[in-house]
């Protein structure tokens, strides 16, 4: 399954680090401020707003290939920020309009021209890369048990939860969705092991955080998490790295790309598959290549659907928040390790 890069973590990066925008918009790094991202205007939310030298830097981000209507959507924005400096509040000078998105042809192009549109294509595996290679350069890092119910994506346990929420049973569950009680009790357990459901008396309640999520839920597709249920999830499974087998499960295979990464980058399916099942010490329990390559594709899944690893032509990439959960979980495993010492 080939998931969507999220305009988000490209918009993280280029946010939280200045050279490599600096290298799209072929500028220099030191003159490039950030005044705002994801600013408020009248016709919409523009993704960054730089001032360079004594130009401001509309700059408008894609992770798809151009489409037309961005010419005005784009147009919008400069008309909102020319109001507002008229008005003194923004900053005078003059506003250069920049789009990026991941491709183009020249009649696009030219079309974004004549409205005096730069536009820039990039992939966003070089910005994936180029992300983690700078992240490399300042960082130094080291190394480091499990379980597999089947629920091969995170986003399954909408359609549960969302009945659960409306009190209905396990068994009346598995009769509204088609499903085996043994599936249910399987997508409960990685609810119970992510904190969002719990267990009393062969009966499972919703938690506060699982509440939380089907509160977030989308009117659209139940089956895939949309972004408010994400930052949830991937926030709680961050900050609690040994809440269960699953949490850590998860990190562990974050942890995997980041490790193989010290070799080769980025990180290639079979690389990780392997690395993965040594790393939370399943080798005889994950003994067939069946086996192995389900737990891998199960939870590269989970890792990439809480945007904490992106998969591009079978290779994993590190995100931001990826980087961010190795950060914690580092620290996490270290404060345990002084705890078991004192």
């Amino acid at each position: 399954m080939q998931l969507a890069i999220a305009e988000k973590t490209i918009e993280d990066i280029l946010h939280a680090d200045k050279a490599i925008l600096a290298e799209l918009l072929n500028c220099n790094p030191s003159n490039l401020s950030v005044i705002a991202r994801q600013k408020t205007l009248d016709s919409g939310k523009l993704d960054l707003l730089y001032l360079y030298e004594n130009e401001l830097l509309l700059i408008e981000l894609k992770a798809v290939p151009f489409y037309y209507s961005i010419i005005r959507q784009v147009n919008g924005y400069q008309a909102d920020l020319s109001r507002l400096q008229e008005s003194h509040k923004l900053i005078a000078g003059t506003i250069k309009k920049i789009v990026l998105v991941t491709n183009a042809n020249n009649a696009e192009i030219q079309s974004c021209a004549d409205e005096s549109i730069e536009l820039k294509i990039y992939r966003p595996e070089h910005i994936l890369e180029k992300y983690f290679e700078n992240f490399r350069e300042r960082s130094a890092f080291i190394k480091i048990q499990s379980a597999d119910y089947g629920v091969v994506r995170l986003g399954l346990l909408n359609s549960t939860l969302n009945l659960l929420a409306e009190g209905k049973s396990l068994r009346e569950i598995a009769q509204v969705e088609g499903k085996s009680p043994k599936t249910i009790r399987n997508r409960f357990s990685i609810s119970e092991q992510l904190g969002l459901v719990q267990k009393a008396k062969d009966q499972f309640f919703l938690t506060e955080l699982g509440n939380s999520i089907t509160e977030k839920k989308s009117n659209f597709a139940d089956s895939n998490l949309n972004e408010n249920q994400t930052e949830l999830l991937s926030s709680f499974v961050t900050e609690n790295p040994f809440y269960s087998p699953i949490t850590y499960t998860i990190l562990s295979f974050v942890e995997t790309v980041f490790t193989l990464s010290k070799s080769n980058y980025p990180v290639s399916s079979n690389n990780a598959k392997e690395f993965f099942v040594k790393s939370v010490g399943k080798e005889s329990t994950w003994k067939t290549p069946r086996s192995r390559e389900t737990a891998t594709y199960i939870f590269s899944n989970y890792a990439c659907e809480l945007q904490l690893l992106t998969k591009v032509n079978n290779n994993f990439y590190i995100t931001p928040k990826g980087i961010q959960a190795i950060l914690l979980l580092q620290l996490n495993r270290s404060i345990k390790l002084i705890e078991q010492r004192e």
